[in-house]
């Protein structure tokens, strides 16, 4: 894991020095994200991305990109007291995570899809009732998951992207058997997973 990370950080600082070949950027936006399995639904969390990429063309048509950067995701659940309403639920988890992806390039557009790997690095998680912690299911230190999106060019720097990425392995164990919500955990019945959607403004130094 420590030798991916290196690599990763190695690749993203020095390829500037290649930029015959490989382009370099840095990356900030939204996410939306959701977890399937905790009992509720929607991408109601709301958490930032703020890293760095680097990417080559493998061909007229098709590059590929790695990127590294810090993600909050997680799940909320909102209180609606004016209803009688107050069931309340925040999750907020915090990872470092390396997408590498598969990138088609149509005119300004670039279609992507790929998988990608998150460092877990800390949570919290309350209710309307307090903190909660994690035990005894605790997260695991990882995310593994796949993802596709669309890229679009704004100009010769700038890069829109909407990605909607998805757990593939649990990243928890389930906390009550009836939690059992979302298509992962109706085929597989094994835990928590991570789903969310992106929104980001890349910025590409070489043109």
């Amino acid at each position: 894991m420590k030798r991916l990370f290196t690599l990763a950080l190695f690749i993203i600082i020095y390829s500037n020095s290649y930029s015959q070949v490989f382009k370099v950027g840095v990356i900030a936006g939204l996410s939306g994200s959701q977890v399937e399995g905790d009992g509720y639904g929607g991408y109601n969390k709301l958490g930032f991305i703020v890293g760095g990429f680097t990417n080559v063309n493998t061909s007229e048509k098709f590059s590929t990109q790695l990127e590294m950067y810090f993600i909050n995701k997680g799940s909320q659940r909102n209180p609606n007291t004016s209803k009688g309403d107050v069931d309340a639920f925040k999750l907020n988890i915090n990872y470092i995570e390396i997408p590498l992806a598969l990138r088609y390039h149509y005119k300004k557009f670039m279609f992507e899809t790929g998988l990608y790997y998150s460092k877990f690095l800390n949570y919290s998680m309350s209710d309307e009732f307090g903190e909660l912690t994690d035990e005894p299911f605790p997260f695991k230190s990882y995310d593994f998951g796949g993802f596709f999106g669309l890229n679009y060019q704004l100009n010769e720097h700038f890069i829109f992207n909407i990605r909607s990425k998805n757990s593939l392995v649990p990243v928890r164990d389930f906390q009550n058997l009836d939690q059992q919500i979302g298509i992962l955990n109706r085929l597989f019945n094994r835990g928590w997973y991570n789903v969310d959607l992106n929104f980001s403004i890349r910025y590409q130094f070489n043109k």
